[in-house]
């Protein structure tokens, strides 16, 4: 008789149960929920058969299970970005091969980086702060230039230093002293002690008020001389050449020409006063500052008094008291602006001694360069530094270059002596020293044309320098950094793949 069975199972792997002899027990896959969803209409087998049990869908849920609706879900996701992974593929160990020749490789390569990082971040510390320069013309018109001195001469009277100043724009400046101040030194160099300038200044009151007193007894009572438009009230008089001057002075007028036209200088005899003579075993030192015109000129200490006539300056001194003047000078400061610290002439030392003439004219050519500092490049004093209506911090200064000479007043001389040989017209001996039988030559000082003094000549280029200091960022160190081993270790992978190609 036929068997009729149907199953319905979702599970495609059916549980079988075994059972032993006599009705023994039976071991099954069972259903996680206790029930079956088979039937069957099969008898029972017999004991110690095999029996067909029916299978069951198992079911994977909140219990710690595996979800199928989510693995579908995450899969396309995982395979999308898994595609864009074309520059960083993976290879699995047990394919890679490693060789001494990529460890040697790896080690040059660690030091390399190692050294070219070190390399990369002094360059960055010293870019960063360092000075970028910018040249431009200079276009600037009707600005003055400040020029700060401080300069000793140990051999030179205050009285008889004048500091004139003449330039290619017709400007003559005669013994500036509004803003210069000159104080009196020994000849060893020290200062003079108060009581001593007391003395001076005493013995020069008493002969002022002498020479006052006998002018005084040749004019009238009521005698009240003119300032020639300079009296600063109404009313003032100017009794004497020295009030003239002094009047002139205060309102920033020449004086040079009063001794020849005020008729007080005149009275005096200041027009025809002759030179005086230097006043030895003094020295002086100058110190303050001037301001010229931004035109090439010169500046000079020389010997004599300036004077200007007929648009010309002349300087007027005695040539027979030239070898006194002694032009020794130490320049503690020269310049023009504020300073920053790369003035050449600051510090300069000249001594003149016998073997070098006594005294001559020194000659300082000088290159000016305007020049502007922008931020913090200023490496002077920051408060001198102002701050423009842009909000930006500038400082205008002069930067200048040097060259010099040096003209002795007196230098030695050679007296040559020509004599005919007898027996040879055409032969002639030349009396010379050179330590030979009777030969010999005559010494002696030959004085110079020269104006014993210290000249500055300085001219102005026509354009500008600015400078600022460069920052750069410190993501550019990383950047360079990053560059820096990304090729290094490029580099030693290719080289390391090259050598063992070759060897295979």
């Amino acid at each position: 008789m036929a068997e009729n069975t149907s199953y319905t199972a979702s599970y495609n792997a059916p549980s079988y149960s075994y059972g032993g002899g006599g009705g023994g027990g039976a071991y099954g896959a069972a259903p996680s929920n206790g029930s079956s969803t088979s039937s069957s209409s099969a008898p029972p087998a017999a004991d110690g058969g095999l029996r067909r049990r029916s299978a069951v869908t198992p079911q994977y849920g909140s219990g710690g299970g595996y979800d199928d609706e989510t693995k579908k879900s995450r899969k396309p996701r995982r395979a999308v970005v898994e595609k864009l992974d074309f520059m960083f593929p993976k290879v699995d160990r047990e394919f890679t091969v490693k060789t001494k020749g990529g460890g040697v490789a790896s080690l040059v390569a660690t030091g390399l980086v190692a050294i070219l990082i070190i390399a990369e971040v002094i360059t960055w510390m010293a870019q960063n702060g360092a000075e970028v320069s910018r040249t431009y013309v200079d276009n600037s018109l009707g600005k003055k230039m400040r020029v700060d001195l401080n300069i000793t001469f140990p051999g030179l009277a205050c009285d008889d230093l004048h500091l004139n100043v003449i330039d290619i724009a017709g400007d003559h400046q005669l013994d500036i002293h509004d803003t210069l101040k000159k104080k009196k030194l020994h000849k060893h160099g020290g200062p003079m002690t108060r009581q001593e300038l007391e003395v001076e200044t005493n013995l020069h009151r008493k002969q002022q008020a002498e020479k006052d007193r006998i002018l005084k007894e040749k004019l009238p009572a009521d005698y009240c001389g003119p300032c020639y438009g300079a009296a600063q009230n109404e009313g003032d008089c100017c009794q004497s050449c020295d009030d003239v001057i002094e009047a002139y002075t205060k309102m920033k007028w020449k004086t040079d020409m009063l001794k020849f036209t005020s008729e007080q200088c005149i009275r005096e005899g200041r027009d025809h006063q002759e030179v005086k003579k230097l006043i030895r075993n003094q020295g002086c030192h100058l110190s303050g500052y001037m301001m010229l015109n931004r035109v090439a000129g010169n500046f000079h200490i020389a010997m004599g008094e300036g004077i200007e006539r007929d648009g010309r300056h002349i300087q007027t001194f005695n040539p027979e008291d030239a070898p006194n003047f002694n032009a020794s000078h130490i320049i503690h400061e020269l310049s023009f602006g504020p300073a920053d610290g790369s003035e050449p002439l600051t510090g300069t030392t000249k001594i003149v001694t016998e073997s070098v003439g006594t005294t001559g004219l020194f000659q300082y050519f000088i290159k000016i360069v305007p020049t502007s500092y922008v931020g913090d490049a200023f490496p002077g004093n920051p408060d001198l530094v102002e701050i423009s209506d842009d909000g930006e911090a500038r400082l205008e200064t002069n930067r200048y270059f040097i060259t010099e000479r040096f003209n002795p007043l007196m230098s030695e001389g050679y007296e040559e002596h020509t004599t005919r040989v007898e027996g040879d017209a055409k032969r002639h001996a030349v009396e010379m020293n050179h330590g030979k039988g009777h030969d010999h030559a005559d010494h002696h000082q030959i004085r110079n044309s020269v104006l014993p003094g210290i000249f500055f000549i300085y001219e102005i280029y026509p354009f500008a320098v600015e400078i600022s200091k460069n920052y750069v960022p410190f993501t550019h160190l990383l950047i360079r950094i990053m560059a820096t081993v990304g090729g290094v270790f490029t580099l030693a992978r290719w080289a390391d793949s090259i050598i063992y190609d070759r060897r295979r």
